[in-house]
């Protein structure tokens, strides 16, 4: 029984990415503006439970209205797909956060399925069981990382790709461009000790 609840629980973050907003009473919820980016994230607890999700919009029109940036960035690439780096940055974006569903839903869950799922220590004389119980406990412990860190790829690393995608879309989209504010002046003066001719070049960016 322990053994199914284990692996249920390792295996509900991913199941239940989709279906969440379907739990009423068990949730509470935090929300997040960041203006600079026209971003608005909404943290979604599940209560007693070390699970929550992040449903982040964006604003296409720069606050105007707002549209969910969906789980892997689809409904910002439409925006982005002209522009080579925000284009690259969604698509990092993207990978991250399969990789850490990835870690979350199928490489702990493994560890623990190989954990419990094992010969009875019957079969086995002292030395061998004495070798068992260190490789389940290897297992579990990699499991419990593996989910942590997949945890912390799928929400926090994938979340600094997503921010650079959205400065350089809002840049783009405010009309400003890699050289717009670069300027050159050049000025000739007379230098007042020695009275002679001097060039200033001057660059602006």
């Amino acid at each position: 029984m322990l053994k199914r609840i284990i692996i249920l629980s390792l295996l509900i973050s991913f199941f239940t990415q989709s279906s969440y907003s379907q739990i009423p009473g068990l949730t509470f919820s935090k929300k997040k503006e960041q203006p600079d980016l026209y971003l608005k994230s909404k943290t979604i607890w599940l209560t007693a439970t070390p699970f929550f999700f992040v449903e982040r919009r964006f604003s296409p029109n720069q606050g105007s209205t707002y549209i969910k940036v969906g789980m892997f960035g689809g409904n910002l690439k439409p925006y982005v797909k002209d522009d080579s780096v925000a284009n690259r940055d969604l698509n990092n974006y993207k990978l991250t956060r399969v990789f850490g569903i990835a870690q979350m839903g199928v490489i702990a869950p493994l560890l623990a399925y190989l954990h419990f799922e094992n010969p009875g220590p019957e079969s086995y004389n002292n030395e061998d069981i004495d070798n068992l119980q260190g490789e389940e406990t290897g297992y579990l412990t990699a499991a419990i990382i593996v989910f942590c860190t997949g945890t912390l790829t799928y929400h926090v690393f994938s979340k600094g790709f997503l921010f650079d995608a959205l400065e350089r879309y809002n840049y783009v989209l405010g009309n400003k461009t890699d050289f717009e504010d670069v300027s050159f002046n050049m000025n000739m003066r007379i230098d007042p000790v020695s009275q002679t001719p001097q060039i200033s070049f001057v660059w602006t960016f």
